[in-house]
């Protein structure tokens, strides 16, 4: 059978038409699939942002969006070109600041890891290879997230990730949180970039260069403990980017971010040995503050030692780097670190304007520790309402002699203790009565309690016997108070005739509800 129009075969429209779509089905697979290559959604991207970024600044645009798109590798180096003759040394100030909030809103609108982590690696790559230009408009925009930051923590932007993180799948998690890593490690580069050497100035490796020593040999004293302690900072923000997981080793993108770290571990070891070395100079000639300050820095180093050590352990059984050749570090002895404390206990301090070496005294030089002081005598007590005045307590010189005992009556203990207890209200209470002196009569008192230096009486009659007070009238009692005398029969009071009452449980109050007689009050 043939076709009306075109005078074909049936057959061979039909197999025309399934080639086709099979041509098209397999170019379409080969675009999205292929490993390396940019997808079609990349692609448009590109594509998109060529045709409404403006017109001044579209090469940079395009730039950055293929050097950040969504291929697992790194950034392509025709592109890492292109941006880095816009941020040469000398380069125009509105390219450069266009191309800082580019990248700002990269991170910004940023979800997925690759992409996150791309930006950064091309941040890196421009940090150490631009112009003052670019470092000045990084640094202002640190300054501007750390002052954003403080209000809110949750901001996400450039230098600031913390909270960021792809939960697409597990692989992409852990590649977030080294991504994280990543970024703080640049975060203090930025910070940094005034107050160290330069690390592009520097050069990484075992050539000629790498072996002349570096500014931190002759530095003076106050610059070394300014810049040591920040340089160990920087080291220690490298460390954590150690990449442990089988899945991070084998990652492209993070092969070139770790690659650009490896040469920065380089120049920061450099800096760090010599600055030890310039230590180890001025140290046994600094105050104890500067000492103490330079013994934890040098612990600090003989830690980050170690650590650098395994990092480059790590890194050279990775496929990539099996080829590089690592510096090997070794630590000083103990020994020396011992010496170092001990100075370090003994340095001179500083006091005021001079230095007081109070280490090296002798002992029989020393001024004496002086004593507390002597107990001063007490002063009266005024009150604060200026109406009383509490007399001194009697110091006592000597105490009392053992062998002669006195007899003190109960009673007498009692009035001397209401008397100060009235005197101590009317400290507190300045609008208090008059304190009223207690003291008990001579016949309140009996014979047996009364002191014994009281003169006897002349005569005393002979002891009556004591009749039992009756009941009814009002006697005394101990302290001269009267009181009513109570007589109760109790005979009476169980004789007398009960009330009865209803129950609601049946029965009489008091009985069981069953009959059974009531029970005596």
């Amino acid at each position: 059978a043939r076709s009306p129009e075109t005078g074909r075969p049936a057959l061979y429209l039909e197999a025309q038409a399934l080639f086709a779509d099979a041509a098209m089905s397999s170019k379409m697979a080969r675009m999205m699939d292929r490993a390396g290559k940019t997808s079609i959604f990349d692609h448009g991207k590109a594509y998109y942002v060529a045709q409404t970024a403006p017109a001044e600044f579209k090469h940079i645009c395009v730039a950055v969006e293929k050097a950040t798109n969504s291929d697992v590798c790194g950034p392509k180096e025709k592109h890492v070109q292109t941006l880095l003759e816009v941020v040469r040394r000398g380069a125009s100030v509105a390219d450069v600041t266009f191309l800082v909030k580019y990248l700002n809103r990269q991170i910004v609108d940023c979800a997925r890891w690759q992409t996150m982590l791309k930006t950064h690696v091309l941040l890196h790559r421009l940090l150490h290879n631009s112009g003052d230009e670019f470092k000045d408009q990084l640094k202002r925009m640190q300054k501007w997230v750390e002052e954003d930051r403080a209000s809110d923590s949750r901001i996400k932007c450039m230098f600031s990730i913390r909270n960021w993180r792809d939960d697409s799948s597990v692989d992409a998690n852990e590649l977030s949180q080294w991504t994280r890593s990543y970024a703080s490690y640049l975060e203090e580069c930025v910070v940094s970039l005034d107050k160290i050497p330069r690390l592009e100035q520097l050069a990484a490796g075992s050539g000629q260069q790498s072996s002349q020593p570096t500014e931190m040999r002759g530095i003076d004293e106050t610059a070394l403990m300014e810049k040591l302690p920040r340089i160990q900072n920087l080291m220690r923000r490298l460390l954590e980017c150690e990449a442990v997981n089988s899945n991070l080793a084998t990652n492209d993108a993070v092969i070139a971010g770790v690659s650009l770290l490896l040469k920065d571990s380089f120049k920061l070891y450099r800096l760090v040995n010599d600055g030890i070395i310039r230590l180890i100079d001025v140290f046994f000639t600094m105050t104890k503050l500067h000492a103490v300050k330079a013994l934890d820095a040098y612990k600090r180093a003989t830690q980050q030692g170690d650590d650098l050590e395994r990092l480059f352990r790590s890194c050279n059984s990775w496929p990539s780097f099996r080829d590089t050749k690592f510096p090997h570090i070794e630590n000083p002895p103990n020994s020396f670190m011992q010496t170092m404390e001990e100075y370090a206990r003994t340095a001179p301090v500083e006091e005021g304007g001079g230095s007081v070496a109070a280490a090296n005294v002798p002992v029989q030089q020393r001024a004496p520790v002086p004593g507390p002081p002597a107990p001063a005598r007490q002063m009266p007590l005024e009150d604060l309402m200026g109406g009383f005045t509490a007399p001194a307590p009697a110091v006592q010189t000597s105490p009392p002699a053992l062998h002669q005992p006195q007899q003190v009556s109960p009673l007498s203990n009692f009035a001397s203790a209401g008397n100060a207890v009235m005197a101590a209200n009317s400290l507190v209470d300045a609008f208090a009565a008059p304190a009223q002196h207690y003291s008990p009569s001579p016949a309140a008192v009996p014979q047996q309690h009364r002191p014994a230096m009281d003169p006897a009486p002349a005569a005393q009659p002979p002891p009556q016997q004591q009749q039992p007070p009756a009941a009814g009238p009002p006697s005394s009692d101990m302290f001269g108070m009267e009181k009513p005398a109570m007589a109760m029969d109790l005979n009476a009071l169980y004789d007398a005739p009960q009330v009865q009452a209803s129950n609601p449980f049946g029965g009489a109050r008091g009985g069981g509800g069953n009959g059974t007689p009531p029970l005596p009050r």
